[in-house]
């Protein structure tokens, strides 16, 4: 007999909240599936039935949180015609404030590099409608002034989601008239793709 799909998901997440546990306190490669299914109360057949090893479920959890902030992104993007940057910005970080037990980590020192690279890539059309223009700029500026801004505003999130001593609205509304002196009024030129080719 089948398991209800409810059943399934709250095993799954049990599952990666005990590791998740563990590895915010010690390299993945010191984690034992063992460790795992004690600290989440199952054994380790149970583990089998969702994941191949630690590895795996690490993967899953940086690919689910990815793909929720594409999604939302991408949505956002498709709806809003009105360039209002502070509104993307807004969608962003309020997912990042909703899964910072995951983004903290992730976004530091112990976190896994090709993770920040694959948010960049996801964050890159965002800066592209709005801010990096192809106006006077080679295509190597360009990744040179794309790498400057998505640098930077990851390190902002991460400090301030570790540390919020702003509202979610004044974080919002100080990143983009500081950073990016507030939002275009009009169309910006289409930039740069991920692969850092001019786009038309």
């Amino acid at each position: 007999m089948k398991k209800q799909p409810q059943i399934t998901e709250q095993t799954k997440a049990n599952l990666k909240d005990a590791f998740w546990k563990l590895y915010t306190e010690k390299p993945i490669e010191r984690i034992s599936i063992k460790e795992i299914t004690d600290l989440a109360g199952y054994n380790r057949g149970t583990f089998y039935l969702y994941y191949k090893d630690v590895y795996d479920i690490f993967s899953q959890i940086e690919d689910e949180l990815l793909d929720k902030i594409k999604t939302v992104l991408d949505e956002s993007l498709q709806k809003n015609d009105t360039f209002d940057l502070s509104d993307q910005m807004g969608v962003l970080f309020e997912l990042m404030q909703t899964h910072s037990h995951y983004a903290t980590v992730l976004l530091s020192d112990q976190g896994d590099p090709r993770f920040v690279s694959r948010l960049k890539e996801i964050i890159l059309p965002l800066l592209n409608r709005y801010f990096i223009s192809s106006e006077g700029h080679t295509a190597y500026q360009q990744n040179l002034l794309a790498e400057f801004y998505l640098s930077g505003l990851l390190a902002s999130v991460n400090v301030w989601i570790s540390d919020p001593q702003m509202r979610l609205d004044e974080f919002i509304e100080f990143i983009v008239t500081s950073v990016f002196g507030g939002s275009c009024q009009a169309s910006c030129p289409t930039v740069l793709s991920a692969s850092g080719e001019n786009m038309m």
